[in-house]
Order: structure tokens, then C-alpha cells, then sequence
């Protein structure tokens, strides 16, 4: 088999190609060719030394895959070979087969192809249980979301969609249209303009209900003044950490040195919440991954959500796919292909 790996930390050149022995499935595993894998920005953060927990160099990465059973190993149950999936990896999906328990693996939706099916776990498990687990989004309600036209902005706006309700979006100005045309009722270019009286403006000064923000420090204390009362803000990323194609000690400094200090007695007398989110961290949270997905199959089934797919590159330039996330060329999700062995 091939699988794409960091060979050290460092810009998108160090990902590079290797042989590997294809693996056997183990007890409760099952061995998935691979067709598609979805880029996330907690690969570029790791290729980048930026991601606490992430296995050192020389290893692979990818968090989410898509393809058909080629076997299973003892114990598994519920899926059987030649079944469409789409699976959670931990660090392996970059890779033209793929082993994962069986409890991280999903069937793929008739109604996806096995590109939707691989742009899908990450960003909508992550959107809808912001939303819903922690946020308690409700009908009617108003969501600011940055960065809404990325991989977990988009799958938010079809979620907002499937029960009613006012979506304030941040992007350069070039997705604004395509945003426009997805549901989105304000959106806002934050190269250009006041979040905060934007946002002001656009809810009468009350503010918004929730926000999802994936940004950084300074983005953090600007959302926090956008929530109304008993508005809740969920932090899931910090984007602002990486600044160029490597690492660079002085851009983490200044992040973290901008980060807000959140104060509980402030929290308290201004009836507001900020919480945080981090998929690859809810270990032991299964069951609550588990209802996640099962809620979202539904939507899928009835066309309610599909993932919104900006470009496919090939695994050999796995490369040039994390340089384009990284000059924000993208709207939605940016695919690996791995159909060719």
C-alpha cells in the first residue's frame, strides 16, 4: 500500500510518499480500501509541530476516510466485506488502505458518493454536536459562524437550515455570493470590516445566540462582546497559531500571549458561556458521537445535508492541497484520491 507522511515537521514539502506493508485487521478492526480522505486544518497544524498529542515524524495523518470493507477482523459484527463506509482514523487515513475499529466506522448514505462520504465525519460530527450538545441551537435563534465558508462552516449552515434559523457569516469577500446562495442572511468580510458593529448592526444590538469560532485570541474577545444574553461561544480551533507554511516560534507566542482571560464572575453577571469543543479528544464520548451520527444519517437520507466539496487533489500532491488550504483558496472541504494504488 502507499500512504503519504510527514518525513519532518516543516512546510507542505515535507509530505512525501511511501511503501508500506498493507495491515491485517485485528480483533473489533475492520481494513477499508480507501477511495477519498478528507484535509483538515488539524493536519496542517501537525505537519507543523502546532498540535498537542499528534505522533512525531516520520508518521502518517488523517482523521477520515472513505471506501469499501476489503476485511474484518474477530469480533466485528456489523459490517461485512465489500460495505461502503466512510470511517473516523486516527492519524491514517492518508493512505490507500486503512484499519479502524469498527466503532468508529459509518456506512456510507446511498444518497452520497464515496467523495461526499469522505468530507463528511469530521465537520459535520463537529458542527452538529457544537450546536446541538453544546450549544442548544434552537428555531428561530441567530449563529454567527467564522470562517463559514471552510469544511465545518458549511456543514453548519445546512444545519442551521434543517430547523429554521438566522445565520451571520465571516469570510473574505470573494465567498460572500456563495455564501449568499448556501442560506447565509449577513455576511461580514473580516479583512475589511468591524465584526463587532457589524454584528450589532445586523441583530438590532442585541447580538447572537451562539458562535462557533475557530479563529484565535484576539477573534475570541470580539466574539465574546457579539453574544446576547444567554448567548454561548464554542471555541474549536486556533487558526491564528499558524502563520506562514512552518513553524514559527514568535506567531505562537504572540497567539498565546492574545488569548483572552476569560473571568467567572463576568461569565455570571452578563448571562453568557464559553465553552470548547475538540472531536479528537471526546474519548469515552461515544455514545454521544454515536446519537451525533445517527441524527445526521437521517438528515442525509432525506437530503437535508451534503457535504460541499471545493477540489480533489491526488495523494501525490498532498503537498500543494495543504498549501492551498493554507492560502485560503478553498470553499468547503479539499479531498486526497487515493483510487489509484
Amino acid at each position: 500500500m502507499k500512504e503519504v507522511i510527514i518525513t519532518k515537521y516543516g512546510p507542505p514539502e515535507v509530505l512525501q510518499v511511501r511503501e508500506k506493508q498493507t495491515p491485517s485487521p485485528k480483533k473489533g478492526e475492520v481494513l477499508i480500501r480507501n477511495y477519498f480522505t478528507g484535509i483538515n486544518f488539524s493536519e496542517i497544524m501537525t505537519r507543523m509541530r502546532l498540535y498537542p498529542g499528534a505522533p512525531k515524524p516520520p508518521t502518517t495523518l488523517g482523521a477520515e476516510g472513505c471506501g469499501v470493507i476489503e476485511s474484518v477482523g474477530e469480533g466485528v459484527t456489523k459490517f461485512h466485506s465489500g460495505d461502503r463506509v466512510m470511517a473516523f482514523s486516527r492519524y491514517a487515513s492518508y493512505a490507500t488502505y486503512l484499519c479502524t475499529f469498527e466503532n468508529m466506522v459509518m456506512p456510507l448514505p446511498d444518497e452520497f458518493s464515496f467523495k461526499e462520504g469522505a468530507a463528511f465525519p469530521v465537520i459535520y460530527i463537529t458542527a452538529y454536536m457544537m450546536m446541538f450538545d453544546l450549544g442548544n441551537f434552537r428555531k428561530g435563534e441567530t449563529i454567527l459562524i467564522h470562517g463559514a465558508g471552510g469544511g465545518v462552516g458549511t456543514a453548519a449552515i445546512q444545519l442551521v437550515q434543517t430547523i429554521g434559523g438566522y445565520i451571520i457569516g465571516t469570510s473574505s469577500f470573494w465567498k460572500h455570493e456563495k455564501l449568499k446562495n448556501m442560506g447565509v442572511n449577513q455576511c461580514i468580510d473580516y479583512n475589511r470590516e468591524d465584526v463587532y458593529q457589524k454584528v450589532m448592526e445586523y441583530t438590532a444590538n442585541r447580538g447572537v445566540d451562539l458562535i462557533i469560532d475557530p479563529v484565535g485570541g484576539k477573534n475570541w474577545k470580539v466574539s465574546y462582546k457579539c453574544l446576547a444574553p444567554m448567548g454561548k461561544l464554542i471555541i474549536f480551533g486556533d487558526q491564528n497559531i499558524v502563520r506562514g507554511k512552518a513553524f514559527s516560534l514568535f506567531a505562537a507566542l504572540k497567539e498565546f500571549l492574545s488569548m483572552p482571560k476569560f473571568r467567572p464572575l463576568d461569565l455570571m453577571n452578563r448571562n453568557r458561556s464559553v465553552m470548547g469543543y475538540h472531536l479528537g479528544r471526546l474519548i469515552s464520548a461515544e455514545d454521544k458521537i454515536k446519537l451525533a451520527s445517527e441524527a445526521l444519517h437521517r438528515l442525509a437520507r432525506v437530503g437535508k445535508i451534503k457535504p460541499v466539496i471545493d477540489r480533489v487533489f491526488p495523494f501525490t500532491e498532498a503537498d500543494k492541497a495543504h498549501a492551498y488550504i493554507q492560502d485560503r483558496k478553498n470553499f468547503g472541504k479539499v479531498l486526497l484520491d487515493f483510487r489509484e494504488k
